[in-house]
């Protein structure tokens, strides 16, 4: 959907960019849904991979995608995140 603006599911036209998805937190405050965060107690966050969304008009079908997949800091994901590779 991201470069044909058109539903594989239900082949509509009329795709809706959603360019960062959101949540609230534990305290109520909205904040940026995310594929990893580095906290500090002494300065904001660091946040990698915002997630952005496509979403069929008809049928309702969602992609989402990651924002600068490239600069999400593998050696810091979480347990069991691993790196697959395309198979030769």
């Amino acid at each position: 959907m991201r470069e044909t603006h058109r539903c594989p599911k239900c082949r509509h036209g009329e795709v809706l960019f959603v360019p960062q998805l959101a949540d609230r937190d534990d305290r109520d405050i909205i904040r940026p849904l995310v594929i990893h965060v580095v906290e500090f107690d002494w300065r904001p966050d660091m946040e990698f991979g915002r997630l952005q969304a496509y979403v069929c008009r008809k049928c309702g079908f969602t992609e989402l995608y990651t924002f600068d997949a490239g600069a999400i800091p593998l050696e810091k994901l979480p347990p069991g995140s691993k790196m697959l590779k395309a198979k030769e």
